[in-house]
């Protein structure tokens, strides 16, 4: 059945509990989303894990805590006690117990607004909650689940087919799956830092605008004695230069994406390369937008970080990342030594499913590579399109060609800005709509709505977006392996 279609609010696509799509069908739904308005979050059961507590994971939590008596007290399911000590240290919390429970552990503490807050914060950026699959085997021991969702997964050997499949991409003997992209990076910082400080190392360089958690890890996670500095021009090279010649012997890593989300840009690998190794100033390299089978990006950093959401799980339902290390890399064994420890190891089960999903992923990426090149090549002849954005655009051209598998291989995202109104655009496409990409079908979302609503509901919220080339209204468009025929009539563009 396709899904070029209207879905409903709320409706999780694909038809699975353990989807991480849902449908915000309209830019009311959206923003009813992002405010928390109580008709608008009645209809949302499900919704990207990372930004909303699932169903399954709440009821986990409240068992738990039932079980050991800890009415009263604020509780959450952490996959693991490592994950829930740094969580309480990050938090800075007084007072705090860790309980096993099964399979992943309880941490709780006194309920107030605020510690939630953290808590939720925390979780979100590093990926460390437990998964639905996780919780929905606790309910079902614990009685409180009559059925399992029905999917199909691989049991038997699934780690092995995982990993020898990220081999083909990956060839590095120091290879770690994650609980999430997100957690992939997380714990490749935690390594950078552990390696760096006792040098004296203890600043981070962002280049460009980047997904929010990269950003908010680097704001909120790095110790009172570290920075970071944001240069969001990726192709300033005289102000990326400055920035080496100024701190160089203080910077600790650099931290970009290749390309960029939202605006799939993609800077000077080789120049970028040359003065981190000058400098002695580890690369932290995410190829999450367009994907490990379309870009050939190890070689060129020291560790690559990415999601397997995207590309692998490309039906929609795992949440799955992977941290890898250059073994060219001058850093490779004291970040081998440091590396798989600061990893959170995935649920079994959310690996079972990746393993029957990812054999498919060259093929898949295939026809979303051909169909994106043609829906790029319509959206520029569009009158309703006022600017668009791909990998092969402007100065991105030559440096994404640098790091491209083939001439082809362009990854499923494109980015434009609309001549008329979003609201009229976005409500009356039939796609998926909703946070995510990289899945087998084609969805959008109004990028900066999701992720930076704080932002585009203020002036000068807007204002700094606009500063630094970002339309608040521009769509991400993650084009799906659909006729492309049908993609562009279901767009109505």
């Amino acid at each position: 059945m396709s899904n070029l279609t209207h879905h409903p609010l709320g409706k999780p696509v694909p038809d699975s509990v353990h989807a991480v799509c849902v449908s915000l069908p309209t830019m009311r739904d959206v923003m009813g989303y992002e405010e928390k308005r109580p008709e608008t979050l009645a209809e949302v059961k499900f919704a990207y894990p990372r930004f909303v507590f699932h169903d399954y994971v709440l009821q986990a939590a409240a068992q738990g805590a039932k079980k050991h008596g800890l009415a009263g007290r604020a509780v959450y399911a952490v996959a693991s006690e490592q994950s829930a000590r740094e969580m309480a240290t990050w938090m800075k919390l007084p007072e705090f117990a860790i309980v096993p429970e099964g399979d992943f552990v309880l941490i709780h503490f006194p309920d107030t607004p605020v510690a939630c807050d953290a808590a939720k914060a925390f979780l979100q950026h590093t990926g460390t909650s437990i998964s639905s699959r996780q919780s929905e085997a606790y309910l079902r021991q614990e009685g409180l689940l009559d059925k399992i969702q029905p999917e199909v997964r691989q049991d038997a050997g699934a780690q092995e087919t995982v990993l020898t499949t990220l081999q083909e991409y990956l060839p590095t003997p120091s290879l770690h799956l994650c609980s999430s992209g997100m957690n992939a990076f997380y714990a490749a910082l935690k390594a950078a830092r552990k390696v760096q400080a006792p040098r004296g190392r203890r600043l981070y360089l962002q280049l460009g605008w980047l997904y929010l958690d990269t950003m908010k890890i680097l704001e909120k996670f790095l110790g009172p004695d570290e920075d970071v500095i944001v240069q969001t021009d990726v192709f300033d090279g005289a102000a990326i230069e400055k920035i080496f010649a100024e701190h160089g012997d203080r910077l600790a890593g650099v931290v970009t994406e290749l390309p960029t989300n939202p605006l799939v840009h993609t800077l000077d690998v080789d120049r970028l390369g040359e003065l981190c190794e000058k400098h002695g100033v580890i690369r932290i390299y995410d190829p999450s937008l367009a994907g490990l089978v379309n870009v050939d990006l190890l070689p060129h950093t020291d560790m690559l970080v990415t999601s397997l959401t995207k590309y692998a799980a490309h039906e929609g339902d795992v949440m799955s990342g992977v941290l890898a290390l250059n073994p060219e890399s001058p850093f490779y064994d004291e970040l081998s030594a440091c590396a798989a420890v600061e990893c959170e190891t995935p649920y079994a089960g959310d690996v079972a499913r990746l393993a029957v999903q990812i054999g498919d992923m060259p093929a898949v990426a295939a026809q979303v590579n051909a169909n994106a090149l043609a829906l790029a090549e319509h959206l520029s002849r569009s009158a309703a399109v006022a600017k668009l954005f791909t990998p092969l655009e402007g100065k991105s051209a030559a440096n994404f060609r640098r790091i491209a598998r083939s001439d082809t291989s362009v990854g499923a995202i494109l980015t434009f800005d609309l001549s008329g109104p979003l609201a009229d655009f976005y409500d009356h496409a039939r796609v998926v709509k909703g946070p995510s990409f990289g899945t087998s079908y084609t969805m959008m979302c109004p990028f900066l709505y999701l992720a930076h609503y704080d932002l585009v509901s203020t002036p000068e919220g807007r204002s700094h977006l606009q500063a630094r080339g970002l339309n608040p209204e521009l769509i991400r468009l993650s084009v799906g392996t659909e006729p492309v025929e049908e993609i562009i009539e279901a767009l109505g563009l």
